[in-house]
């Protein structure tokens, strides 16, 4: 049964307001046809990308259309001052190989370039460096070089099983296509969540250089 659009209204407001990490007073929510739409303004990137994250996770959605903005504080950060943070960030992550990974800064705006052995490490370091503030925006051009590469065909077995393991989907739900490490997943889920979710649980797949997300949220 279809949700009706006031109902999930509310249950995304009340995501919004019960997580501490956002503030939901400055976020406007509407939704049209299952269409949610985010308006307003956030203190960084990260805050943003946490407020569609709840978003997703409300049942019924069909699709989620972010305009939040990055609001500038008070005494911006000059682009020098934001490259030392986000170099000490990723210095601080010891899950990160930072003396692989060069930052720039343009007007606000952080370029990451240098490699990573793993997808999720690209997704990682992109997360640590949207918490700063004063970024109004992020060009991640980081390149994945995982250090083994096992068979496409093992990949995709291993990528199949940990997305039914972690999402409990059924194992014909989902198609899983490898081509020389990159994994393109096709087929229907349940949710936006799913949707969601899904590339995430595929990045952290031993041998994985990059994910393709070509899934449709079930009607």
């Amino acid at each position: 049964m279809q949700r009706s659009d006031e109902a999930i209204r509310i249950d995304v407001v009340e995501a919004l307001s019960r997580d501490s990490r956002v503030n939901s007073a400055r976020i406007t929510v509407t939704v049209n046809a299952g269409r949610v739409i985010l308006t307003g303004d956030t203190p960084t990137l990260y805050t943003l990308h946490v407020a569609q994250g709840l978003a997703a996770s409300v049942s019924g959605i069909r699709s989620i259309e972010n305009q939040l903005s990055v609001s500038r504080p008070p005494s911006v950060q000059s682009d020098g001052d934001i490259r030392v943070r986000a170099q000490q960030v990723l210095r601080w992550n010891e899950s990160i190989a930072h003396d692989k990974i060069d930052v720039t800064v343009d007007a606000g705006t952080v370029t990451l370039r240098g490699q990573v052995d793993a997808p999720w490490k690209r997704t990682r370091a992109e997360l640590l460096v949207l918490d700063i503030q004063g970024i109004t925006g992020l060009v991640n051009e980081l390149n994945v070089v995982p250090d083994l590469t096992p068979q496409d065909r093992v990949i995709a077995e291993d990528v199949r099983s940990a997305i039914v393991r972690c999402t409990c989907l059924g194992d014909d739900s989902i198609t899983v296509e490898v081509d020389h490490g990159l994994v393109t997943l096709k087929g229907e889920v349940p949710n936006w969540w799913s949707k969601y979710r899904t590339p995430n649980i595929a990045e952290h797949v031993l041998g994985v250089k990059g994910v393709i997300d070509e899934l449709i949220v079930a009607q």
